[in-house]
């Protein structure tokens, strides 16, 4: 049997994927829009606060965000994109990546207290506090999660 198989023959039992996303989260920039719901919005938000997460990150300007995305029309002037941010919804997509963003950072800190614990007591105690903090959050999640679960008259 020779190493590659045709098209025909890959299916999703053994594994391989046909181009479909391996993910079932929704990505960054469908979430954004999914809150907001045009995509000027989007890739200003993106633009002004993650960058790095732009399909062309090598953007730096406002002008630059302008001439890359079509859907940004000529009246559109980062003075007026800016009074977006005044939108509740805007907002709610604002706090949403900011959230997102903190808790990537969040990770890397986690894995530097690692790295260093590893080697210095002091570094052990300052990671296990952090662990704490860290995990405590989900732990409450889960918690409010099971509390929410529970009806008033079982409580009794």
């Amino acid at each position: 049997m020779s190493s590659t198989r045709g098209r025909k023959k890959i299916t999703k039992i053994d594994g391989f994927g046909m181009g479909k996303s391996t993910t079932k989260e929704q990505s960054i920039q469908s979430k954004l829009f999914s809150l907001v719901s045009t995509y000027p919005k989007v890739y200003f938000i993106m633009w002004k606060y993650a960058p790095q997460l732009l399909p062309n990150p090598n953007i730096k300007t406002f002008e630059d965000l302008k001439n890359n995305y079509k859907s940004f029309t000529d009246g559109m002037t980062e003075q007026s994109c800016n009074n977006w941010l005044m939108e509740e919804n805007v907002q709610t997509a604002v706090k949403w990546l900011l959230k997102r963003e903190h808790q990537a950072k969040m990770i890397e800190l986690y894995n530097i207290y690692y790295n260093k614990a590893k080697e210095d007591t002091n570094a052990f105690k300052a990671f296990t506090d952090f662990s704490d903090k860290f995990f405590a959050q989900e732990k409450d999640s889960e918690l409010l999660g099971i509390l929410n679960g529970i009806k008033d008259d079982e409580l009794e």
